[in-house]
């Protein structure tokens, strides 16, 4: 089996939340959701993470809010970002998060054998050296 790794799962959509959550536990991992970035910075600040999986897009702080909350006070957390797009498609969505520190991209839908992989390659990849914003 592969580490046993504690992961935080932020997503606006119950049903994505619940299903990763399940597919998760399922090969092993223990999981925490949150169904926006407010509830998911509130956690992080009260129990460690290695990997956070969150949705770029949601209401009270969006994926990329997240992400400078994580490279600010948690830098050895891990972080696939996740989207199904919105108004521009997911590729862009998931091309802005790796440009701000995303070890891993996850689109939407994905299958387990996609999140599983995911995980590790976020695990592989060195951490990104992300610009300031000027």
């Amino acid at each position: 089996m592969a580490t046993r790794r504690k992961i935080l799962v932020i997503d606006d959509e119950a049903e994505i939340c619940d299903m990763t959550k399940l597919l998760l536990e399922r090969a092993g991992h223990e999981v925490v959701c949150a169904n926006n970035g407010r509830i998911a910075i509130r956690l992080l600040s009260e129990q460690p993470f290695e990997l956070v999986i969150t949705d770029m897009l949601m209401p009270d702080r969006d994926g990329l809010e997240v992400m400078a909350d994580l490279r600010r006070n948690h830098p050895a957390v891990r972080i696939i970002a996740s989207s199904g797009g919105g108004r521009i498609s997911s590729d862009s969505y998931l091309h802005i998060a790796r440009k701000s520190g995303a070890h891993a991209l996850l689109p939407k839908p994905f299958t387990l054998k996609e999140l599983l992989a995911s995980i590790e390659a976020a695990f592989e990849a060195p951490s990104p050296v992300v610009q300031p914003a000027a």
